[in-house]
């Protein structure tokens, strides 16, 4: 469940690139410079949960190696 949701954030900001272009010439610079640090903070927040999901699985994979087999 949790790379579901991963992945709909991921399409949030390759939409979001996509219409960078777009902002960029028809927005006041204001809005430009606010559409920028979304986009940067969505990337940042991608990031982090990709980390975090790696962590996650790391961590459930060391405590199953930890539990003695019989």
């Amino acid at each position: 469940m949790r790379l579901v949701w991963l992945a709909a954030i991921s399409v949030l900001a390759v939409v979001m690139a996509v219409c960078t272009p777009y902002v960029l010439r028809t927005e006041s610079t204001w809005k430009a410079a606010a559409w920028l640090f979304m986009l940067a903070a969505t990337v940042t927040a991608i990031a982090a949960l990709i980390r975090a999901e790696l962590l996650l699985r790391r961590l459930e994979r060391d405590t199953r190696s930890d539990v003695p087999e019989t």
